[in-house]
């Protein structure tokens, strides 16, 4: 009889064990299929997910390169032999390494000082040769017009001067206008009144050696009926033009339209971009 007893509580505790080894099993089971169900919920592709990725590729493309200022050790200002008088500034230095170049040379002028600025850029996630690597940049200067006085010229830092003895403003004579009007850059600004059909002159100096060029807009009423790039002539040798110089250039133009007309010059080089630092010439007129 106590054997009994004992087989039946044998048999109690296995049942129990084995209840408690499947609930422990079944909840492992629903764990497993919970956490699937989560990982792939979080795999779906969203809207704001794909943007915010296309948000990172556009900023490392535009943070592809490090900008910076060339180290610039010495310049030098070279002042040609012509009429209205070139100017030149050699500026020399060295780059950081062998992945680093000249980006952007920039011109402007305040008072009597011109500042040019000559920036670098280099691949941001490149492998280069750490060694200097020297460079040298010449860039001409706008000093036509200028009145006779000393400027200072400062690229990066570094300073230097030059002087001009006279005004380098040239003076050429103006085509026969036979008593028609005419206007030069001390008309910059003003305006006339002309009758329909008037014919008049402009011109204004200009150096196409620079690179700079005047380019002309006018408006309906006005109409062009020619233009001419005069040379000077080297004093020496009478007729023939003078090599390098700046010369004028020559607009003969017809009021066409009664009504407000206006007549635009830019001074430029064509292949650049506009910055609102340009020459700019402008006449106002009125045709009755």
């Amino acid at each position: 009889m106590r054997m009994k007893r004992m087989e039946n509580k044998k048999i109690s505790n296995f049942v129990k064990a084995a209840a408690a080894l499947l609930l422990i099993a079944a909840v492992i089971v629903s764990g497993c299929v919970d956490g699937g169900e989560e990982n792939n919920t979080d795999l779906e592709p969203t809207g704001p997910t794909t943007g915010g990725n296309n948000t990172v590729e556009e900023s490392e493309n535009e943070e592809e390169f490090i900008y910076g200022t060339a180290n610039v050790e010495n310049i030098e200002i070279m002042i040609l032999e012509s009429f209205p008088v070139q100017v030149h500034v050699t500026a020399t230095g060295n780059l950081p390494d062998g992945c680093t170049e000249i980006h952007e040379i920039e011109t402007e002028k305040e008072g009597n000082t011109f500042k040019v600025s000559i920036s670098t850029k280099r691949p941001r996630d490149a492998m280069c040769t750490q060694a200097l690597v020297p460079f040298t940049e010449t860039i001409p200067l706008e000093v036509r017009g200028l009145e006779a006085g000393r400027y200072t010229v400062d690229v990066n830092g570094v300073t230097d001067t030059f002087e001009l003895a006279t005004d380098n403003v040239i003076e050429e004579p103006f085509p026969e206008a036979g008593g028609n009007p005419s206007f030069t850059e001390a008309d910059n600004g003003t305006s006339a009144v002309f009758e329909n059909g008037t014919v008049f002159f402009l011109k204004l100096s200009e150096n196409p050696t620079t690179g700079y060029s005047w380019e002309l807009e006018l408006s309906e009423g006005l109409s062009l009926l020619n233009d001419e790039f005069i040379s000077p002539e080297a004093p020496e040798r009478e007729g023939e033009p003078l090599v390098g110089a700046g010369g004028a250039h020559i607009w003969e133009i017809e009021a066409v339209s009664e009504g407000n007309q206006q007549l635009k010059g830019i001074y430029k080089r064509p292949w650049e971009r506009e910055t609102g630092n340009e020459d700019i010439f402008v006449l106002d007129i009125e045709v009755v």
